[in-house]
């Protein structure tokens, strides 16, 4: 098949196989690691996070000099503190404008909601929320910086996260300097936020909240685990945004299905084992006689 529906941000439409290539390749996630896995509960639960603004500047300004159109981004990823290993699929919001007003510090405004589902649910487990500028060099060129880093945890034990009592409560994530690269870092033990090599950025913070989220339960099938998505991406199974339901997470509905039959059908493996057999034998009496040749 050369042509067929592709999955875009924008909807379905014809795709073409690198196109397709290119679209497997952004929701390919990676596995957590192989020692989590046999710790996992059996149940899977669904969580929302909501990011809200982004408070102080994060960045020395004289580092973006010589850069145009300056924007920043959110990028979220889950990270496994025990391993240090992080897992699953990088989310990123839209790049927004910083603004600022008489008398209030610097505000970006992201207001975005992020979804995922998992059965990892312990205290080591956490969100790393990166804050990225990203701007145009005078070539025309994009650059993107790393602005730092918060450390959010979700889960205070085995059995609930950790805004479960506070669901309504918005939290102050405070931004530490550097990249989460650093956090691969063996040098940085548990509670890693109170490492020496953990340096606070003065002023600045995200404001979020995370809850549970028992509605995502009705989709999980059509999510893999620990996959983070926006209710505005468009997921193959559920009803897709609209103008007037912009998130398609929040109540998500699920396509009408319908039932298909296939007749006929067969299956060609290639090489078969005698096929495969018959190359090898002929590589080998080709390298048999190189050999002989060599002598």
């Amino acid at each position: 098949m050369n042509e067929g529906n592709c999955l875009s941000s924008g909807g379905y439409g014809p795709c073409t196989m690198p196109e397709w290539q290119s679209v497997f390749e952004k929701h390919v996630g990676i596995p957590p690691h192989i020692q989590r896995c046999r710790l996992t509960q059996e149940r899977s639960e669904g969580f929302q996070l909501v990011l809200k603004n982004l408070e102080g500047t994060p960045i020395r300004q004289r580092l973006l000099e010589g850069f145009q159109g300056v924007q920043y981004q959110l990028r979220v990823s889950l990270f496994d503190v025990t391993y240090r290993h992080f897992f699953g699929r990088t989310w990123r919001s839209p790049a927004r404008q910083l603004r600022s007003l008489p008398g209030h510090p610097p505000r970006v405004s992201f207001n975005e909601v992020v979804y995922f589902h998992t059965s990892l649910i312990h205290p080591n487990i956490v969100a790393v929320v990166e804050v990225v500028a990203v701007a145009q060099k005078q070539n025309g060129s994009q650059h993107a910086l790393s602005c730092g880093f918060g450390i959010l945890r979700l889960f205070i034990g085995q059995t609930e996260p950790v805004e479960s009592s506070d669901a309504k409560l918005d939290k102050r994530l405070h931004l530490y300097h550097g990249t989460p690269r650093a956090l691969l870092s063996p040098e940085l033990q548990d509670p890693i936020e109170k490492n020496e090599f953990m340096t606070l950025i003065e002023g600045a913070h995200i404001q979020c909240s995370l809850r549970p989220h028992p509605a995502l339960e009705r989709v999980m099938h059509l999510l893999p685990q620990n996959m983070l998505v926006s209710g505005a991406e468009t997921i193959p199974g559920v009803v897709p945004p609209t103008e007037e339901v912009v998130d398609c997470l929040q109540k998500p509905r699920l396509f009408k299905t319908v039932t298909c039959y296939l007749d006929k059908v067969s299956l060609s493996l290639y090489p078969s084992l005698e096929r495969f057999e018959e190359e090898l034998l002929e590589l080998l009496n080709t390298d048999r006689l190189n050999r002989f040749s060599v002598k």
